[in-house]
């Protein structure tokens, strides 16, 4: 496993747990173990950790995948490696 894949994937584990703990607290608030000002805060919290995990894992997992096709329609196309004679041998 790659490097970005791996950052992608524990990036979506943030993301997880940010979204679940703001929802956790939330329902604390909503029960009153906890004030329900002090449940927002803790909630909005969570919820922007948990976006910067969704959208750095997104990112990261994206660019797995473009690499991946871009790496497949090269070899399709026969492009790049070294396959490829340099221009100055063809003279």
């Amino acid at each position: 496993m790659t490097r970005t894949r791996l950052i992608g994937f524990l990036a979506m584990g943030v993301c997880a747990i940010g979204y679940v703990g703001a929802g956790l607290a939330l329902w604390a608030g909503k029960t009153n173990q906890i004030e329900m000002a002090q449940a927002a805060l803790a909630a909005a919290g969570l919820a922007i950790l948990g976006e910067i995990g969704l959208w750095v894992g997104a990112a990261c997992l994206g660019l797995t995948l473009f690499k991946k096709r871009k790496a497949m329609l090269d070899r399709l196309l026969r492009r790049g490696g070294a396959r490829q004679t340099p221009k100055s041998a063809e003279v």
